[in-house]
C-alpha cells in the first residue's frame, strides 16, 4: 500500500510540474516579469511555416538565455535543411 501511495504521489507531482508555467520553475532569486514571458512553440512553428511555405518542420527546441529563442529545424521545398530562429518573446522569425 505504501508503494502504491508513493507512486501516486510521484505521478501527481510530476503532472503538476509539467503543467506549470516557466516562471514557476525558476530558481530562488530569479524574477520574471510579464515582458519576459514566452510564446508557445506552436506560435513559433506557425511563424516559420508562414515564412517558409511548403517547408516540413523536423524539430524544435527552446534556447533559454537573456534573449530566449526557438530553434526550429525545417526541410525546405528545395530539399535544404535550415535552422530557423524565432524570438521566443515576440514569435517573430529572425532573419
Amino acid at each position: 500500500m505504501t508503494r502504491f501511495l508513493t507512486l501516486l504521489l510521484t505521478a501527481v507531482c510530476a503532472a503538476s510540474l509539467m503543467g506549470a508555467p516557466a516562471h514557476a520553475l525558476a530558481h530562488k532569486g530569479e524574477s520574471y516579469s510579464a515582458a519576459q514571458s514566452i510564446v508557445p512553440m506552436s506560435v513559433a512553428v506557425s511563424a516559420v511555416r508562414q515564412a517558409y511555405p511548403g517547408a516540413e518542420v523536423l524539430s524544435g527546441r527552446l534556447v533559454n538565455g537573456e534573449n530566449p529563442y526557438y530553434m526550429i529545424r525545417i526541410l525546405t521545398r528545395e530539399g535544404r535543411r535550415l535552422d530557423v530562429r524565432v524570438d521566443a518573446r515576440s514569435g517573430r522569425v529572425r532573419r
